[in-house]
């Protein structure tokens, strides 16, 4: 084999290695997950699902932070929200984003830290802790498994970021059948809100405020 096939089989490799990082990457972070439609069930509950606030993108030592002013009065709120989830009975799971050692999500952005856990200054009520690696929550079978366990058809959505792991967890979410709210003053991104919200309403995907929820509207 010469020289000049050696370097182009080479370059066939590395070109097919890019592309299957770069597909792999797009799925990751610009596709949600399919998955079987929930039953209907005669007594369903609802849950309230809080996605990447942790330390290392809105903690108290950030290093990679995704939220634009610092996010203080929106950690409240989310606490707010999750005494009210506690004193009414519904169902509160964690979502956290765990990067692996994949080379093309790590050039964009993606870190892995050591331990990813859960911002300090949230209120955490059980052991409903459920790590992803894709934007979708519902990458993640277990978390999945406990909506389904728990009989949840109705999903109240908060943290961040709302242009990515809210919004593509919440299709997750209609293409399984789920009712889904955003609360819109307890998700943020560095995006223009007026126009991720926006894009909510557009898939049919309801949009409140926490006075909104804590008065029992949905």
């Amino acid at each position: 084999m010469s020289v000049l096939s050696v370097i182009l089989v080479l370059a066939a490799v590395i070109a097919a290695f890019f592309l299957v990082g770069a597909l792999t990457m797009y799925r990751s972070m610009f596709m949600s997950t399919r998955g079987k439609r929930i039953a209907d069930y005669p007594n369903p509950r609802k849950a309230l699902v809080i996605l990447d606030i942790q330390e290392g993108y809105a903690g108290t030592a950030a290093r990679q932070p995704v939220t634009e002013p610092p996010p203080n009065g929106m950690l409240s709120t989310v606490n707010r929200l999750i005494d009210r989830a506690a004193g009414t009975g519904m169902e509160v799971a964690y979502i956290r984003q765990v990067f692996g050692n994949n080379l093309f999500v790590r050039l964009h952005g993606g870190r892995r830290w050591g331990r990813v856990i859960i911002d300090r200054r949230i209120k955490i009520i059980n052991g409903n802790d459920f790590a992803k690696n894709r934007t979708d929550a519902f990458s993640n079978r277990n978390f999945e498994q406990l909506l389904i366990d728990r009989q949840v058809n109705e999903l109240f959505l908060v943290g961040v970021d709302a242009a990515y792991c809210v919004y593509y967890t919440a299709l997750g979410a209609l293409q399984r059948g789920y009712r889904v709210t955003v609360v819109r003053d307890a998700v943020m991104s560095r995006k223009a809100m007026t126009d991720v919200l926006e894009r909510y309403r557009r898939r049919g995907i309801c949009v409140i405020t926490s006075d909104e929820l804590l008065r029992g509207g949905s």
